[in-house]
């Protein structure tokens, strides 16, 4: 009973730090539970907090009036935003892990502007706006996260379709019951399409749910087997070196760039080592095909390499067959003259 009361009375007095409170920890909550993205438990469990959470919309206005859900009308909001919070964090993370952060940092600012204006005072105070975007965002998320899942396929149709089918669930229902935030509903579903649908022309939407998992440059990558050997001179205890980012090319060397490319179940998917060269700006020198499968929680291992370079600033950029990045290293080659014998660091991949 104090317990009860201690928490009614700081919700009292400090509403909007108990709500930035419940809604980090829904966040952090799923952080540390989320699986893979075809995992079918994450499925199911992200659908139900989507059908909880919008339940739970049409409701924060009104009372429970049983006698056992008394108790829920001094708790709907926080429900509420440690559901919506739990949604974000798990689809932020799979948006973060299928890119760069540089090539998706503005759609990440997009989901962090969402967070602030739900805990600004002034939004909290005024309408349902800021909630039906958290709700929208979350809705389109999900269809365009599960949708390829779903269909083991990935590209500009899909992405349209999902954009599309997610629009139509909240008006629908709030049309249904009579909701008197439907005609809101409508103008958040036509804002969070057009907003989506803009940063996908614009290549800020990762290629969920493909993702690098490792990526890393090499002086040589052997294949025995299943096991991969990747030689390296960059000492181990460089830790925050990829491999050889500081190349140093002698005569007929080549610059081997591997990657751990991750793709869900029953995944066929063709992506690409696109090689470019700093000169003003980046030059494409090369695009090699990689046909990669799913399925493996490790991912898929591949590498290309590339014998024809010259000296500067090179990146190798991992892309799909709709040209989004997955992920991105750069690195320097310099001419080195030197003739003693290497000391390889030799990295086994299984």
């Amino acid at each position: 009973m104090k317990i009860s009361q201690t928490v009614l009375g700081l919700k009292k007095n400090y509403p909007h730090l108990i709500t930035a409170v419940v809604f980090l920890s829904g966040f952090l909550f799923d952080i540390f539970t989320i699986g893979r993205v075809d995992d079918f438990l994450n499925l199911v469990s992200h659908l139900i907090y989507l059908c909880l959470s919008i339940y739970l919309f049409t409701k924060l206005n009104t009372t429970f009036e049983h006698k056992r859900l008394l108790f829920l009308n001094n708790y709907l909001n926080d429900i509420f935003h440690f559901l919506a919070g739990g949604l974000l964090s798990a689809f932020t993370i799979f948006f973060i892990l299928s890119s760069s952060i540089t090539q998706s940092f503005i759609f990440i600012l997009f989901i962090l502007a969402l967070l602030v204006l739900n805990e600004a005072e002034v939004f909290q105070k005024s309408s349902d706006w800021v909630k039906l975007l958290l709700l929208q965002f979350c809705i389109t998320s999900f269809f365009i996260i599960y949708l390829p899942v779903t269909f083991k396929v990935t590209g500009t149709i899909i992405f349209i379709f999902a954009v599309l089918i997610s629009s139509l669930p909240m008006p629908l229902f709030l049309k249904k019951i009579s909701n008197e935030s439907y005609n809101h509903s409508i103008l958040s579903s036509v804002f969070i399409t057009l907003a989506f649908t803009v940063m996908y022309i614009c290549n800020f939407i990762p290629p969920v749910p493909l993702s690098v998992k490792e990526i890393g440059v090499y002086h040589n990558v052997e294949k025995v087997e299943n096991v991969y050997k990747l030689y390296s001179e960059t000492s181990r205890l460089k830790f925050w070196s990829q491999g050889d980012q500081d190349f140093e090319a002698r005569e007929n060397d080549k610059v081997y760039v591997y990657a751990r490319i991750f793709a869900p179940k029953g995944f066929n998917e063709k992506i690409y080592v696109q090689w470019e060269k700093w000169d003003g700006d980046w030059k494409k020198s090369d695009k090699i095909a990689l046909d990669i499968s799913g399925g493996n929680s490790w991912g898929y291992k591949a590498y290309s390499y590339k014998k024809n370079y010259t000296e500067g600033i090179w990146r190798a950029k991992i892309i799909n067959e709709s040209d989004k990045e997955l992920g991105r290293i750069n690195f320097q080659i310099t001419k080195s003259n030197e003739n003693t014998p290497r000391q390889w660091h030799i990295a086994t991949k299984k």
